[in-house]
């Protein structure tokens, strides 16, 4: 834990990372079209039809289980699953809607950048309106029957309430240094995220925040924080939007000789927004206080069902709440926005007293589903 790892030693372990990374999703796009192809062979009748989901990214846990739940659902419901990934891109994205090959019956989507026009874009190709279900991240164009998002704003506010209680608990009132490092403003997930987490902290006067820009990239999380640890050596806490980019974070405190299990009198207080299986792995560590968790799983379930089950059957959707107990977080609630009906799945803690509970997503990813290289 107290070994020093140098900046060029941590770019080659991300270039490793990246590498193993490219590989897997190479890898994994072979095996899922190997299943999709003997899925297909199987198959007496044929499919209803083809539902296209258009990813944003395989390269963080949290995306990979998300495409693995439509996937999941859509076949479960008899119809030809098909996918693209953007890579973090959306003129990429934009041009994978436009060159789409055969006419999807529906799609979903998660959109690298809320400002893009998906219902614009498939109308004016095929003449015809073509059903959208939204996941992950909000547009703030369109119209779309459905979107089944994180309330990132109490997302980003349930994680600067956990590290206020933290410092409180520490010096008796809340008082501190505390880097927050926010990721893409062009998402309009990160961005509420980051003024969720901010407008809070910022009621304290005792509370000195320093926001960095990171661009949800691992590479600058270490940057950041290598240079604010530098600059404040007395710094008391960290955030980051996201796990995936804050294993950045995570090296630059070994780098430092700053990692320091929970109850040590130098440990930094750490806290994520995902619930990823790395942040389950830190919590057991003792290194991370706790993750805001999202859930994927029912994101792309509960498209897929709202899409299937009502949107093509021209049944009105119930929009006063949703509930299932399958989902740790029980309820969630609809709301009326410009762009069409949002189902708000509400954020929650996840620290060491619930990490085991089986109804998270990524123990549902490790143990049920099998998915154990994440």
């Amino acid at each position: 834990m107290d070994e020093k790892v140098t900046r060029r030693e941590f770019l080659k372990k991300v270039s490793k990372l990246s590498l193993l990374g490219a590989l897997f999703i190479l890898g994994n796009n072979i095996l899922t079209s190997c299943e999709h192809y003997q899925f297909e062979k199987k198959q007496i009748k044929p499919t209803n039809g083809l539902i296209f989901f258009s990813g944003k990214s395989l390269g963080y846990s949290f995306f990979v289980v998300q495409q693995e739940a439509v996937q999941r659902a859509v076949k479960e419901r008899g119809y030809e699953f098909i996918f693209e990934i953007a890579n973090m891109n959306s003129t990429k994205q934009s041009k994978q809607f436009a060159s789409i090959r055969n006419k999807p019956t529906a799609i979903i989507c998660d959109p690298v950048s809320s400002h893009l026009n998906l219902s614009e874009l498939l109308d004016s190709r095929w003449n015809q309106k073509i059903p959208i279900g939204v996941i992950d991240t909000p547009l703030e164009n369109g119209s779309v029957p459905i979107s089944v998002v994180f309330d990132n704003y109490l997302g980003g506010e349930l994680a600067a309430k956990k590290i206020v209680k933290l410092l409180t608990k520490k010096y008796g009132e809340p008082r501190g240094v505390i880097l927050n490092c926010y990721a893409d403003l062009n998402s309009e997930a990160w961005r509420l995220r980051k003024e969720g987490f901010e407008d809070l902290i910022q009621k304290y006067k005792k509370i000195k925040l320093i926001s960095k820009g990171t661009n949800g990239d691992i590479t600058k999380m270490y940057d950041v924080t290598n240079e604010v640890i530098l600059n404040y050596p007395q710094l008391d806490a960290i955030h980051a939007p996201s796990e995936t980019p804050a294993r950045g974070i995570y090296e630059a405190l070994i780098a430092n000789q700053k990692l320091e299990p929970v109850g040590s009198p130098n440990h930094i207080i750490f806290v994520t927004i995902d619930g990823e299986p790395i942040a389950h792995k830190w919590i057991k560590e003792g290194i991370l206080d706790a993750s805001i968790s999202q859930d994927p799983i029912a994101y792309g379930e509960i498209c897929v069902e709202i899409l299937v089950d009502y949107v093509l059957n021209n049944k009105p959707f119930p929009t006063e709440n949703y509930s299932n107990k399958r989902y740790y977080w029980n309820n969630a609630k609809y709301k009326s926005t410009n762009v069409g009906a949002k189902l708000m799945i509400p954020p929650f803690i996840i620290d060491k007293n619930n990490v085991d509970d089986d109804r998270h997503w990524a123990n549902v990813a490790y143990y049920e589903w099998g998915l154990k290289h994440l």
